[in-house]
């Protein structure tokens, strides 16, 4: 059985920040390709939910993986529920370790 991922409220803004990021030095055609790729990582889950590198010393349960060369997505997985929680999604070097303390 498939997962459902589940994006934490302030994905959205996470995914629209890397959007102007890479627009403003490699153009927004180029910034689009590259979130549209993240977006597919992020569907893999559903079907993949433990891949990734497990990170229990930053948060139990955290799993990270890269996307589209230069992103990071971090998530959790709850089997019971059958849902993949994405926490936070960073580019180019972010933060992310701060981003998922922040939110949890």
């Amino acid at each position: 059985m498939a997962y459902k991922v589940i994006r934490h409220p302030l994905v959205k803004s996470d995914l629209f920040k890397i959007t102007i990021f890479i627009g403003d030095y490699a153009g927004y055609d180029i910034a689009e390709e590259k979130v549209d790729e993240i977006e597919g990582s992020l569907l893999s889950l559903t079907d993949f939910p433990r891949i990734g590198t497990i990170r229990n010393e930053i948060y139990p349960g955290l799993r990270v993986i890269p996307a589209s060369g230069k992103a990071v997505i971090c998530f959790t997985v709850d089997d019971e529920r059958k849902v993949v929680d994405v926490i936070c999604i960073t580019y180019g070097g972010a933060d992310w370790q701060a981003r998922i303390l922040e939110r949890r």
